[in-house]
Order: C-alpha cells, then sequence, then structure tokens
C-alpha cells in the first residue's frame, strides 16, 4: 500500500523505507568473491534428473502465481543455502518501494521459529517495534527459509505461525531442507492448511535440486580458476576429472566440487598417472581440514599478534598446529552433538556462559581464541557456526574413528568369547589382513565414542563418512565388530553396536553365515544387507529395519522383533477390479481405475482417500497426468476424455468426438495438448479451450501413440507394420518409418529425440530418422 512521505510524518506512521535501502545495500554487497553457478532442479523425488529445469525461473513463478510455499529438497551439499542467499540478493535487486520485502532467515539462528518468525528476524535486522508493526499492516513478504533440517524443525512454520490469516503477516515463502530429512510423509510440514483439505494442494509447489551437469561444472572450474587463480589451470582440473571416475561422480554435488578444486593441487600432480587413483569424500574432508589449517596457521604467522598471543602461537607450532587445530575441530563437533543435539549454531556470552561447556571453545584464551581463528568456522555477532553443515558431520565422523589417532599397542579389551565360522564375519575375523597386526594397533570398544551415546541410524552423511572409513580402515571395520560382538552380554553396548552393524551393512559388509547369536542392536538400519543363513537367534531386533535384507536360510527363532520394518508400502483393497492404476509426476497421489467405471485418487502422504470419480458410463480404458501433476485425464468404452483436477476434484472438461471406445490417453509433454485414441483415429484436443484442433486417421487400427520430449511432434504405429511421425503443427505426416515385419506394439522416444525406439512380438530396435524420411 503506497503512501507520501509527507502524509506519513503528518499521521506520524514510522519510516520503514530508508531502513529497507540499507538492509538492500547490505544483501547487494554480499556476495564477494564466491563462485556461483545458477543451479537446476526437478519437479520431484521421483522426477528423473533428465527433467531438469532453471530454479530460479521456477521460484520466480511461484512468486508471481497464487501459490503460497516453494519447498526446495537436496542433498547435503546441493547448493540450497548457496541458491537461497542468491536468490535473496536478486529479489532485493529487483526490489521497488513499497514492493514485496524480501526476507532471508537462517532457521537454527532464530529461537522457536514456529511462532512469530517475521518480528525475530526484523528485530535481529534491528528494526524498531513501530516499524515492525508498520510492516505487519501494510506490507507482504517473501520469506526465504533456509536450514528447516538444521534446525531440527517439526512443525509447520507456515500455519504455525499463521501467514496469510486475517490479522497476520501476509507471505510467501521459500524453504529448504535436505532430501534425507523425511519419511513419506514430508508434504504435510510444508503445505498450507488442513491435510486432509486437497484443495490446498494448488498452493503447494516443490523442486528438488539435481546433481551438476557436464556443462555446470566446467563453467563451475572457468569461474573458480577466474576468481581464484588457483596453482592449476582449468585444463588441469577437467584432465584430473576426466581420468579420475570417482572424482567426476563427487564433483556433481556443489559444495565436493568446491573442496576438490581447494585440495586437488595438494592431493596429485596434474602430469602423474591418474586413471587408477581413487578418491573418496572422506579423503577429500581429510584433505581440506588440514589445507585449511595449515592455510590458517600461515595466516596467523603473518599477523601482528600481542606477544601474549605470539607466545601461545609458538606453543601451538611446537606441539604441532595443524594437529591441535583437529583435535579442537572434533572435540566442538562432538560438543555441538551432545550438547545441542547437532543444533549447528553457538550462542556464546561471555558473561552468561563462562562456567558453560562452551567456554572451553570461545573464551578468550589465546590459545582458543588462535585455533578458533584458524578453524572452518563463521562468526555473526555472538554466534558461531561451522561453514558448513557437513563440516559438523565430519567432525563427529573423526571423533569416532581418526586414522592419524592409531598407536602401537599390545593390549586391548579381554575377548569375550568370540564364536561362529572362522570364515564368516561373525567370528569376527578381518579377512584379507594379518590378524596380529591389526590388533597390535587397535583401539577396543570406548563407552565414550559417540556412537555409544546416541543412535545416529538415521544421520546419512554422518553414516557415509564411517562408511568409506570401513572400506579403508580395517582397524576399524574390527573396532565396530567388537561393539556389536559387545553387546551380547551387557545391554550398555547396543547402542553403539546399532550405530555400528548399521555402518558395516552401509559399507556393503555381508553376513552370511554370521553367528550374531544374542546381539542387541534395536533401531538398526539393515535395509539392502545381505544376511544369509545367519544366525540371529535370541537377538534383539526391536525397530530395525530389515527392508529388502537377504535373510534365506537364516534363524530368527526367540528373536526380540516388536515394530521391526519390512519396508512394506500401504495395501489398498477394494471391493470391484483394479484396472490400472498410475503416480503423480512427483509421487504427491496415486490414481486407480476400478471395474465400477470410477477413479479413486489417493493422498501418497497419509494413504487416505482424496477422491473417488464417477461419470464415465463404461469402463476406463487409459488414464494420464499432465506433466505438473495437477490434472488428469480418462478414456472410457464410453467414447468420451475426461479431465479432472486433482486439487479440487472436479470434471473441468469432456472431450466428445471419438466414434469408437477410447483405448488410450496422453499429455504433450506442456501439457497443452492432450492425445487420445480409439481403433482407427487419433485426436489431439486443446485443453485451455476443449476444442479438437487436429483428426489422425486413415491409417487402419491404431496400436500406440507417444508425444515427442518437446511436444511438437506424435509418433504413432498402426496395424500396416509402420511408425508414422506427426507433425502437431503442421497437421501432416512428417516421416514414415520402416523396418518391421510385424506390427508394433509400442513406441517411445529417446531423451534426445533423435531416434525412435519400437518392439513388436519378434523384434527390438532403435529407428533413427531424419526429416525427409518417408
Amino acid at each position: 500500500m503506497a503512501s507520501h512521505p509527507l502524509l506519513d510524518r503528518a499521521q506520524n506512521r514510522p519510516d520503514v523505507e530508508g531502513h529497507l535501502r540499507q538492509l538492500r545495500k547490505q544483501r547487494l554487497m554480499e556476495q564477494g568473491n564466491a563462485v556461483y553457478i545458477p543451479p537446476q532442479a526437478k519437479a520431484g523425488l521421483q522426477t528423473s534428473d533428465e527433467s531438469r529445469f532453471r530454479l530460479l525461473e521456477k521460484v520466480k513463478e511461484f512468486i508471481k502465481s497464487e501459490q503460497k510455499v516453494f519447498l526446495l529438497l537436496g542433498d547435503p551439499g546441493a547448493g540450497k543455502s548457496t541458491f537461497s542467499r542468491a536468490l535473496d540478493r536478486d529479489l532485493w535487486n529487483a526490489y521497488k518501494k513499497d514492493g514485496d520485502i524480501p526476507l532471508h532467515i537462517y532457521l537454527p539462528a532464530i529461537d522457536k521459529p514456529e511462532h512469530d518468525i517475521i518480528a525475530k528476524q526484523l528485530r535481529k535486522l534491528e528494526l524498531t517495534e513501530p516499524q515492525i508493526r508498520e510492516l505487519k499492516l501494510y506490507r507482504k513478504f517473501i520469506l526465504i527459509c533456509d536450514g528447516y533440517d538444521e534446525s531440527q524443525q517439526t512443525h509447520n512454520l507456515y500455519t504455525s505461525n499463521r501467514l496469510n490469516e486475517a490479522g497476520e503477516w501476509r507471505a510467501k515463502m521459500v524453504i529448504s531442507c535436505r532430501t534425507e530429512y523425511f519419511g513419506l510423509d514430508y508434504r504435510d510440514r510444508f503445505q498450507p492448511g488442513d491435510r486432509n483439505h486437497q484443495s490446498k494442494l494448488v498452493q503447494f509447489q516443490e523442486a528438488v535440486m539435481t546433481p551438476f551437469s557436464e556443462t555446470q561444472i566446467n563453467d563451475y572450474i572457468n569461474e573458480y580458476v577466474w576468481i581464484h587463480q588457483p596453482l592449476w589451470e582449468a585444463k588441469d582440473y577437467k584432465q584430473a576429472l576426466d581420468l579420475i571416475p570417482s572424482l567426476k561422480e563427487l564433483v556433481k554435488n556443489p559444495f565436493l566440487m568446491t573442496l576438490s578444486l581447494e585440495v586437488m593441487p595438494r592431493m596429485m600432480d596434474p602430469g602423474e598417472h591418474l586413471s587408477s587413483t581413487h578418491v573418496s569424500k572422506v579423503g577429500l574432508y581429510d584433505h581440506f581440514i588440514e589445507h585449511w589449517l595449515e592455510r590458517g596457521k600461515k595466516r596467523l604467522g603473518e599477523k601482528n599478534l600481542s606477544p601474549q598471543s605470539r607466545a601461545a602461537f609458538e606453543s601451538l607450532i611446537d606441539e604441532g598446529f595443524t594437529r591441535n587445530g583437529i583435535d579442537f575441530f572434533k572435540k566442538l563437533s562432538v560438543a555441538i552433538y551432545k550438547e545441542q543435539d547437532g543444533q549447528p549454531i553457538v550462542e556464546y556470552s561471555r558473561y552468561k556462559d563462562e562456567r558453560s561447556w562452551k567456554a572451553e571453545f570461545f573464551s578468550r584464551d589465546d590459545e582458543k581464541q588462535l585455533l578458533r581463528e584458524a578453524c572452518p568456522l563463521t562468526r555473526n555477532g555472538n554466534q558461531y557456526r561451522f561453514i558448513h553443515r557437513s563440516l559438523l558431520e565430519y567432525g563427529l565422523a573423526l571423533a569416532v574413528f581418526d586414522p592419524h589417532d592409531l598407536r602401537q599397542s599390545t593390549t586391548s579389551l579381554p575377548s569375550l568369547g568370540r564364536r561362529g565360522s572362522v570364515s564368516s564375519v561373525s567370528s569376527f575375523e578381518m579377512r584379507g589382513a594379518d590378524e596380529k597386526e591389526i590388533r597390535s594397533v587397535e583401539r577396543g570398544p570406548d563407552l565414550s565414542s559417540p556412537l555409544a551415546w546416541r543412535s545416529f541410524v538415521n544421520e546419512h552423511s554422518f553414516i557415509q563418512f564411517l562408511e568409506e572409513r570401513v572400506q579403508k580402515e580395517p582397524v576399524f571395520k574390527q573396532q565396530l565388530l567388537d561393539y556389536i560382538d559387545f553387546s551380547r552380554v551387557d545391554k550398555k553396548w547396543r547402542t553403539a553396536a546399532a550405530n555400528a552393524i548399521t555402518i558395516l551393512v552401509r559399507a556393503g559388509v555381508e553376513f552370511r553365515w554370521a553367528n550374531l547369536q544374542g546381539i542387541r542392536i534395536p533401531g538398526a538400519d539393515l535395509s539392502h544387507g545381505v544376511f544369509e543363513s545367519a544366525n540371529l537367534k535370541g537377538a534383539d531386533l526391536r525397530k530395525v529395519n530389515l527392508s529388502n535384507v537377504w535373510l534365506h536360510g537364516s534363524d530368527l527363532s526367540e528373536a526380540h522383533m516388536k515394530d521391526v520394518q519390512f519396508g512394506e508400502l500401504p495395501l489398498l483393497k477394494f471391493e470391484h477390479n483394479v484396472l490400472s492404476c498410475m503416480y503423480a509426476p512427483d509421487g504427491s497421489t496415486l490414481a486407480t481405475v476400478l471395474s465400477d467405471n470410477t477413479i479413486n485418487v489417493y493422498a501418497t502422504t497419509n494413504w487416505e482417500r482424496a477422491w473417488i470419480w464417477s461419470g464415465h458410463s463404461k469402463d476406463v480404458n487409459s488414464i494420464a497426468y499432465s506433466p505438473n501433476g495437477d490434472l488428469i485425464i480418462s478414456g472410457s468404452k464410453d467414447c468420451t476424455v475426461r479431465v479432472w483436477e486433482v486439487a479440487t476434484g472436479d470434471c473441468l472438461i469432456i472431450f466428445i468426438g471419438h466414434i469408437g471406445e477410447v483405448e488410450s490417453v496422453a499429455y504433450s509433454p506442456q501439457g497443452d495438448v492432450v492425445a487420445s485414441k480409439d481403433d482407427c483415429t487419433v485426436r489431439l484436443w486443446d485443453v485451455g479451450t476443449g476444442d479438437c484442433h487436429s483428426t489422425i486417421s486413415g491409417f487402419g487400427y491404431i496400436i500406440d501413440i507417444v508425444f515427442s520430449p518437446k511436444g511438437d511432434n506424435i509418433a504413432f504405429s498402426s496395424i500396416d507394420d509402420r511408425i508414422r511421425l506427426w507433425d502437431v503443427a503442421t497437421k501432416e505426416c512428417r516421416s514414415i518409418l520402416i523396418g518391421h515385419a510385424f506390427w508394433t506394439n509400442s513406441v517411445k522416444y529417446s531423451e534426445i529425440e533423435l531416434k525412435s525406439v519400437s518392439s513388436t512380438f519378434f523384434n527390438f530396435e532403435p529407428m533413427p530418422f531424419t526429416q525427409n524420411q518417408r
């Protein structure tokens, strides 16, 4: 609501626009020399990475729409936070007076963001209470909420903050979260309104960030070299990626790309033989943290330190600065998990916290200040956090097992009577290694280990670091096996044992013929594990995930199996026969066609039936979702095609024109055209107007139809053993493909649209085509 400045002063209204101008100036200066490549995304978790789109364009479409919440999902390091900050800058750059106000909120930094989140963030930005009231009354916001998973939220922040209700803040919300943070019902935490009120689905949109493409990787390397001027040239990085397949796969993740470019020059020489080199994620982090600390050491050495600080610095160097830094880094990571349950931001006030655990890391002690300055920490006022969440998880994993900490020792914890076949993992012998050598350096199970005091089964990024350690460090593998063995006789080891066996299974360790009798591993994740003929008699398997586990011949007698998860999806039962079913492109709904001529639509978040659509007078032969999942089309034996809206359950359009039963239907990739087929005719319908703008006939019985990826052509097969390519715009046959000796049952396009693939009863072949083939 625009107003004149003189009128504002006359009415004694607080000035907010001046403060917003300062905030805009500050935001536009924050990019610095960071490398930023615009990310791409896809529509849902089940959608192919090939169906990617430019994320910024999609979010801008959302901002202009009537939708209220945009959920951005991505793996750790996928670039969610980087994009959130870039979006904030982009919106501030386009900001006009009295327009919608972008408000970037890092959720872990807000106390109880489920209530009054906007006012709390504005207070952090030093707006006064009158200014905040003014903004609530007259302005709209675009909230960019980053780090839902890091704040360990379970609330629906849109509904708990009562956004857009009468007398409340008016705002749209873009909110980011890790994909691994949720179960199947994650949309309930973000959709506006009641979970069973399906009309609210139209107010919600989601996108999943996709890995870097080849083009994005090259663009990132070129920009990185141009900005940072490293030792290597762009061609050196690209050569290394081409020669090391494992590294090329890792750098599809933006944060791992950053780490890789930082440490590659110190890990290898560009001229050395690289094709046999294997680079792991944990190996990259090992090199990165050492490189960061050594760089911090050099920076501190060049700094004008006070005499006391200089003496402390020299003392740290004498003891080994980098190793001291790594110990500080590990201990801080453990403390954050132990004292704050992994909440990544630490707030430190000298007078309030000088006797708390925080003082060990954030006091004014000279050595602590130096180590803190050298570590990968960032500070905002009295708040500290690691520069990336994954570094916190890596630090904790390093505290569990650090290869540098191995010490020669001839003693270990006393044996508890290992049992089982000497050739099985259950006997806890190390295959392909000298047992004496391993036991000479082994550190036995330790109750002070993070694995012993908390379950990390669902901390996938943390588990991944440790599973890679298992694959490289036989000693660590033996320690984990010892945890499992110790759990047989003392339940105090059960948490550690559950974590240990989860890590081992993820690392690909098989437990064929293993003697696991009496082990205690409640809550472990054994999914996809191999336990063929394993002895699990009397084992504590309560709440264990046994999805897709190979248990052939295993002994589960007397095992405690309450709340065991077998990974079975819900079973839907119907009174009538199911003729067909189909998931929405994003997996949010499931449509089923029944023999009573109805279509039943279920929400996959709770598997409750949202709609029963009746309207067809005969069997429904075919259904198809629109590309965005908002609409469903159905073709029936009653010779009609119907268009249904998923959000409201309404039948929007009925296409009438076929003289025979409609056998199949298809949406164009753009969602603006529907194709429907009876026995000898294909009709193309305009979804917006309901008009039939093209009819294809005269080729005998038509077997199959499919749109090209661009939607400009339709391929269809007919009983004359030929495939025809029909131009949607010109309404003409563009090409005829000849080659099959029998009629063609199915036709598909490749993603790049250079080939059509077809099959008959007797063969299957790709068929290249050209513009003039006829």
